[in-house]
């Protein structure tokens, strides 16, 4: 394949978030290859570190500026509102100013085809201009449900840009149907790659005794179900443990509740963790207890290590890692019982929990990252030639 030019479209191009390492992987997968690949990245955190090479060219738009909502202008003046008149004027300045910066950015490719990959919407309001340029193919993605959208500013957002780019990629079957039937013509799925992938057995997972969970400590995560799930069968699992990797606001409710429940020696909040595999490695089970996710990058790492997966049914994704029966078990949502019950099933029973974990492995080979790969340059041949045949 002849040389590719890629820009990955980020809110910030060195938050740790799973967009970002979506974006990272492929990055480094498409210049190993030979492919130039850049970052426009609308704003940055301050001395934080990026996922990304220090080789990688990234454009920062904005430093600390958050964009607002728009504002109506000619009711405001009506009503005397000058202050939030002024405010709008000021956000369609600069967004004017950042656009025509966007411009000059992508002139620098001159008539070479620019393959776009908007990550997420929101920095879609600055590529506007470039819309219908000939050269320019903007792939628009969503990295999480439609529920998940629908309750948030991201939907109105979707409808408005994602109806109008080349290809607008889901990460399931249910979500790409939603948009389907509501007129998109330009819809597809793209799962999410593994950073890794790496044969273990089952007898050394199961011998490690360790259920592990990971991800920001806030209240959608579930952790406090997850740790009352644990705490609810512990006395029937000697020697196990529960180990929850990430950081967050909720940290200290958690830490008062592995009190309250006395398994200071048993659940241990490990903080984040710069080497995730070996975290997953050094584990026998992992549990997603969440009230929302898209494709979760943490369930899929999991089994490409060959974890058997207990998940809550917290977006159509879930189904399309976890083979229930056979790889993992899916329970409803903030289901404390059902999750308890599920981990001592699979502890308690070696040839089952050999069993889902032969099957993890090789259910995890569709989110393999040299997979995914070439599923995008399939997509970005399958671009350039839609245009080079009109």
């Amino acid at each position: 394949m002849e040389s590719k030019n890629v820009v990955f479209l980020l809110n910030e191009h060195n938050n740790h978030g799973g967009a970002q390492r979506v974006a990272s992987i492929l990055t480094e997968d498409f210049r190993a290859d030979g492919h130039n690949v850049a970052i426009l990245s609308v704003n940055e955190q301050k001395n934080a570190p990026s996922y990304f090479s220090e080789e990688v060219p990234i454009k920062v738009l904005h430093s600390t500026y958050r964009a607002p909502q728009p504002i109506e202008i000619s009711s405001n003046l009506k009503q005397l509102r000058f202050t939030k008149v002024l405010k709008e004027l000021k956000r369609r300045y600069l967004l004017t100013k950042k656009r025509n910066e966007v411009e000059q950015f992508f002139k620098t490719y001159g008539m070479n085809d620019v393959f776009v990959i908007a990550i997420q919407v929101y920095g879609m309001q600055w590529m506007r201009p470039l819309l219908y340029k000939q050269n320019v193919n903007i792939i628009g993605q969503s990295h999480e449900s439609v529920a998940a959208a629908r309750a948030s500013k991201r939907y109105k957002r979707i409808l408005t840009y994602y109806r109008q780019v080349s290809k607008f990629l889901l990460l399931t079957r249910k979500d790409a149907e939603h948009f389907q039937e509501i007129g998109f013509t330009n819809t597809g799925i793209m799962y999410n790659p593994s950073p890794f992938r790496h044969l273990n057995s089952p007898e050394k997972l199961y011998a490690n005794k360790k259920i592990i969970s990971s991800g920001r400590l806030i209240e959608d995560k579930g952790f406090d179900v997850l740790i009352e799930a644990f705490a609810k069968v512990a006395l029937e699992l000697p020697g196990w443990t529960l180990h929850i990797y990430g950081d967050g606001p909720a940290e200290k409710q958690l830490i008062n509740l592995i009190r309250i429940f006395g398994l200071e020696q048993r659940v241990f909040l490990e903080g984040q963790t710069e080497d995730i595999q070996a975290a997953i490695e050094d584990a026998s089970l992992f549990v997603l207890s969440s009230k929302a996710e898209g494709l979760p990058m943490s369930l899929i790492e999991a089994q490409s290590c060959g974890l058997p997966c207990i998940s809550t049914d917290c977006a159509p994704g879930i189904r399309e890692i976890i083979v229930e029966y056979q790889t993992g078990f899916i329970t409803p949502v903030g289901d404390a019982a059902l999750i308890s019950r599920h981990i001592k099933r699979l502890v308690l029973n070696p040839e089952l929990f050999h069993s889902f974990s032969e099957n993890a492995y090789s259910s995890s080979l569709k989110f393999d990252r040299q997979v995914i790969k070439e599923e995008w340059y399939k997509l970005f041949e399958e671009l350039g030639g839609k245009r080079n045949g009109q």
